[in-house]
C-alpha cells in the first residue's frame, strides 16, 4: 500500500474532490458566459434569474371576483357535512349546499343592476344592511360586475333608438368610409351602392344594402295576428264552456 502511495504521488479521495471540483469550475464558466453574453454580469445573476421566474403573464386580464363552487360571493356560505338516515336507522354522511342563484341586485349609488352569486339567505341581509356595505366587507369591488345601467338618460337613449340597430362609434362617425375609400375618380363616379345599415327582421339583424321596398318590408313587419274562428251564418256550434255547463247544472 505505501508503495502505490508513493506511485501515484496523491491519495485516491484527494484525486475524486479534484475532478468533482474542476467540473464544478467548467459548470459555473458556462453559466457566466452564457449570462455575459445576454448583457448580464455575475453581480446579479440571481436578481436575472429571478426576475424572470416571478413575471406577471396575466396583463390586464379580468380575473373573477367570486370563489368557484357553490358558494355566496357575498357571505361566503358554502356546504356542510349532515347525516342521513335510513328505515333500520343506519347513518351515513352527506353534504348539504346552500341555495345559490345568479341574480341582478340594484346598486342604487352605481344606478345599475350587478350580477352576483349569492345564496338566498343573503337576499333578506341585502336589504337589511345594503348591498354596497357587504360588497365592502367582502372586497368585492361592484363597478367591475356585469351589470345592467338604469341610468334615466340610458333609459330614455334605449326609448328613442327602440328600433336602431347598434352600431360603432367609427362606425356612425365615418371612420372606416374614410379609411376604406376609393381612390379612383372614374369608379367613385360609376358606383351605385348605397351605406351598408342594419336592420331588425323577426328578432334577427341583417346588415346590407336595401331598396327603399325592401326597407318598407322590414319596417312594416308586425306581430302575427292569433287566428279566430270565423264559423258561417245558420251553422250551429256546441258550446262547451264551463259557463254553458254551469248553466245545465244549474237548470
Amino acid at each position: 500500500l505505501s508503495h502505490a502511495k508513493a506511485s501515484t504521488g496523491m491519495a485516491p479521495g484527494r484525486s475524486i474532490a479534484a475532478s468533482i471540483a474542476l467540473n464544478a469550475l467548467l459548470v459555473g464558466a458556462m453559466i457566466y458566459m452564457t449570462f455575459a453574453h445576454n448583457g448580464a454580469s455575475s453581480g446579479n445573476l440571481g436578481a436575472v434569474m429571478g426576475g424572470t421566474m416571478t413575471r406577471d403573464v396575466s396583463v390586464n386580464a379580468r380575473k373573477n371576483q367570486f370563489q368557484s363552487g357553490r358558494r355566496c360571493g357575498l357571505t361566503g356560505k358554502t356546504g356542510q357535512t349532515a347525516y342521513k338516515y335510513c328505515f333500520s336507522h343506519k347513518r351515513a354522511t352527506k353534504r348539504q349546499f346552500p341555495n345559490i342563484q345568479q341574480k341582478y341586485i340594484y346598486w342604487p349609488d352605481g344606478q345599475r343592476m350587478v350580477k352576483l352569486k349569492v345564496s338566498t339567505a343573503a337576499l333578506k341581509t341585502i336589504e337589511k344592511r345594503g348591498l354596497e356595505a357587504m360588497a365592502k366587507e367582502a372586497g368585492i369591488d361592484l363597478n367591475k360586475l356585469p351589470f345592467k345601467d338604469m341610468r334615466p338618460e340610458r333609459t330614455e337613449y334605449v326609448k328613442k333608438h327602440s328600433g336602431e340597430v347598434p352600431m360603432s362609434k367609427k362606425w356612425v362617425s365615418g371612420y372606416w368610409r374614410k379609411v376604406n375609400k376609393m381612390k379612383n375618380p372614374e369608379k367613385i363616379a360609376a358606383s351605385k351602392k348605397s351605406q351598408r345599415v342594419g336592420k331588425y327582421y323577426h328578432g334577427k339583424i341583417f346588415f346590407g344594402r336595401f331598396t327603399e321596398a325592401q326597407l318598407e318590408q322590414l319596417n312594416d313587419v308586425g306581430f302575427e295576428e292569433p287566428q279566430v274562428e270565423e264559423y258561417e251564418d245558420g251553422l250551429e256550434v256546441e258550446d262547451t264552456s264551463v259557463d254553458a255547463a254551469g248553466a245545465e247544472t244549474s237548470a
